[in-house]
C-alpha cells in the first residue's frame, strides 16, 4: 500500500507540474509583463473563482496597503492551489524559471462592503466581507535595491514582445485589477469574515 501511495503522489506531482506550467503561460506571465511595463519589480496575484464578485464602495474602499494585487478569475486555478502539495510544485517551477522572493499561500480578500460604522469624531470604520483565496507573490529582481536588470529567465517559450502583445489583447477586467488586499504569511489563514480591529475595544 505504501508503494502505491508513493507512486500516486509522484504521478500527482508530475501532473501538477504540467498543469501549472500551462497556467503560468496562459494566466500568470501576462500579469507579470503588465506589472513590469508599469515599472513594478514584483507581482502579487490573488486567485478568485469564476463566481466571485468584487464590489468595492468607491467612497469607502478597503484600506490600501503598500502593495497592489492583481486578480485572476479562475476556479480551475483556485482548486489547483487548494492543495499544499500543488503549491509546493508551483513554487519549485517558479524557482526554476528564475523568480525570486516567491510566496504562495491563502489570504483574505475583501469582496464587498458589509457596513460602515461611525467612530467618535465622525471617522468612519468600514467593514468588508473577506473570502479566503490563494495568492502568489514573486519578484524577477535578484535582490531588492541592488539588481540592475529585470531577470525574465522564466520566459522560455515566448518572447517578451509576444507576452506583451498577449497582455495587451486580454480583456482588462480579466487581466488586471489593481487593488490592494491584505497580505498574511503563507502559513496563516484568515477567517471568512474579517474587519479592522476596534481601537477602542478593551484588550483581551
Amino acid at each position: 500500500m505504501f508503494c502505491t501511495c508513493a507512486l500516486m503522489h509522484e504521478l500527482s506531482n508530475d501532473g501538477a507540474r504540467q498543469q501549472f506550467e500551462s497556467y503560468l503561460e496562459e494566466m500568470v506571465l501576462p500579469l507579470m509583463v503588465a506589472s513590469a511595463q508599469s515599472g513594478e519589480r514584483e507581482c502579487h496575484v490573488v486567485v478568485l473563482t469564476d463566481d466571485d464578485v468584487v464590489d468595492w464602495d468607491e467612497e469607502y474602499p478597503p484600506q490600501m496597503g503598500e502593495e497592489y494585487s492583481q486578480i485572476i478569475y479562475s476556479t480551475k486555478l483556485y482548486r489547483f492551489f487548494k492543495y499544499i502539495e500543488n503549491r509546493d510544485v508551483a513554487k519549485s517551477v517558479l524557482k526554476e524559471r528564475g523568480l525570486k522572493k516567491i510566496r504562495l499561500g491563502i489570504e483574505g480578500y475583501p469582496t464587498y462592503k458589509e457596513k460602515v460604522k461611525k467612530r467618535p469624531g465622525g471617522r468612519p470604520e468600514v467593514i468588508y466581507n473577506y473570502v479566503q483565496r490563494p495568492f502568489i507573490r514573486m519578484s524577477w529582481e535578484k535582490e531588492e535595491g541592488k539588481s540592475r536588470h529585470v531577470d525574465f529567465q522564466c520566459v522560455k517559450s515566448k518572447s517578451i514582445s509576444n507576452l506583451a502583445a498577449a497582455a495587451a489583447d486580454m480583456p482588462h477586467d480579466q487581466l488586471v485589477a489593481l487593488h490592494a488586499g491584505p497580505q498574511v504569511d503563507e502559513l496563516d489563514i484568515l477567517p471568512n469574515h474579517q474587519h479592522h480591529p476596534d481601537p477602542d475595544a478593551p484588550a483581551l
